[in-house]
């Protein structure tokens, strides 16, 4: 966590930026250069004043610290969230999800194909470093961390030097960061078959040429979907009972074009499609309001069961201010997710059917539940359908309606109320009400009569 400090120098710094007439990537690049090489870094800033701001905050004491240094350039990127107009940043509750259903070891050899800011790679680093501390006190270990086990591929080179900084600032000295476009043609890309874990949440909605993609990738489906090519890809990076946490927009849950249909085929038939976990329609807001889910699976045997999970709340308000909120799944997804092999499930909770105790097994789960295991065989049946909606039962609440006779006496006994209520109301002002179906005329005499 920033202190409250240091984030209103990150801000100001960020406003002063912002007000020199650059656009929020530009702000980060302009400081990652800085931080790289100062002199090269400083040919870049638009005025002297806005150097000198940049420069005093670099070389601030609080800035001389390895681990404040990492916090505040992860801050600084994120506050690319807030602008429309550059590249989704993943939230990074979002990734800490992710990489907690994952739980990297020492021994992974991790892929981001879209490697954006380096996110995902950070939050694995930072696991590894909290859960096996001593790997970092082994020479040998350490070199192979900080040069072999993180590598990030992306199509901007931009991206690609912040993400560089951002692994540097954050303990990993020389991650393998390249410039490539990881769905490009044969040897220009990473290495298929290297990876014992891939994290991602690659570029969607839009269609890759069909001169460039690598033919392996057209082979297994005749699509351009970028989405869809990149699991294709995915699969194929992964070394044998590799595993894969990605990100996806819904549209590849259920598009029902061949391609979609065989991708999803691909994955239940082929190798072992583990979860589903739907996220919140406004987790991305306010740079998207895409729907999205992520897929887990690994590269092996066949898809006995898929786990679903419906994360309804992620303690944050689904709006465009994404600001802290009560109510948060995510933990309950983690605890569920890593109970179910073994934990024995709990018979149906007061709260309705299938609702239980937040650490129960979700193995036998009532599929009224927000989480539930569908077989392998009914989802063939489904035409591979993989949205949460398709399984789910949705419990109507139950409404005893009256008889007509009952309402119609009802209502016949409130307009007695209401003409006796306005009558009480003329004689207390002493003004006499005509009969409904008195005329005009006998009104207009009574009138003249009382003048």
């Amino acid at each position: 966590m920033l202190p409250v400090a240091l984030s209103g120098q990150v801000d100001a710094l960020w406003s002063a930026f912002v007000e020199s007439g650059a656009s929020p990537l530009e702000a980060v690049e302009q400081v990652t250069g800085l931080i790289a090489d100062r002199d090269i870094g400083a040919t870049g800033i638009r005025s002297p004043e806005l150097l000198d701001t940049a420069m005093a905050f670099l070389d601030s004491a609080q800035m001389q610290d390895p681990t404040i240094q990492g916090k505040a350039y992860e801050y600084l990127i994120g506050k690319l969230v807030t602008s429309q107009s550059d590249p989704i940043v993943t939230p990074r509750h979002i990734i800490r999800l992710m990489i907690d259903m994952v739980e990297p070891s020492p021994d992974d050899t991790i892929i981001d194909p879209s490697v954006g800011t380096g996110g995902f790679l950070v939050a694995a680093g930072e696991y590894l470093r909290d859960h096996h501390p001593r790997l970092w006190l082994d020479a040998a270990v350490r070199e192979n961390l900080d040069s072999t086990t993180f590598t990030g591929v992306d199509s901007d080179a931009s991206m690609c030097a912040i993400a560089s900084m951002n692994l540097r600032l954050h303990g990993i000295q020389r991650p393998a960061i390249s410039h490539r476009d990881a769905l490009a043609a044969d040897g220009a890309g990473p290495s298929v078959g290297s990876f014992s874990l891939l994290l991602a949440n690659p570029p969607f909605g839009g269609i890759h040429d069909a001169d460039v993609t690598a033919k392996e990738l057209l082979k297994v489906v005749g699509t351009k979907k970028s989405e869809l090519l990149f699991l294709i890809r995915a699969v194929q990076l992964l070394s044998d009972r590799g595993r894969a946490a990605i990100i996806v927009p819904d549209s590849v849950l259920y598009g029902t074009s061949k391609a979609h249909i065989a991708v999803r085929r691909m994955l239940v038939e082929e190798h072992s499609l583990e979860g589903v976990v739907r996220l919140p329609a406004g987790v991305f807001r306010p740079t998207s309001g895409t729907s999205t889910s992520i897929l887990l699976f690994r590269k092996e045997g066949v898809t006995d069961s898929v786990w679903f999970y419906d994360v309804r709340a992620d303690g944050f308000t689904l709006d465009d201010e994404r600001s802290p909120a009560e109510g948060d799944d995510l933990p309950d997804v983690v605890a569920r997710w890593r109970s179910l092999p073994a934990a024995p499930a709990l018979p149906d909770g007061p709260a309705g059917p299938g609702v239980d105790a937040p650490r129960a097994s979700t193995a036998t789960r009532a599929r009224g539940a927000q989480s539930f295991l569908v077989p392998r065989a009914e989802i063939a049946e489904q035409g591979y359908d993989l949205t949460f909606s398709r399984y789910g039962l949705v419990f109507a609440e139950r409404i005893a309606h009256r008889a007509p006779n009952e309402i119609l006496i009802d209502v016949t006994r409130l307009e007695l109320k209401i003409q006796k209520a306005a009558a009480a109301l003329a004689r207390s002002l002493n003004e006499p009400i005509d009969p409904p179906w008195s005329s005009p005329r006998s009104r207009d005499s009574d009138v003249g009569r009382q003048q």
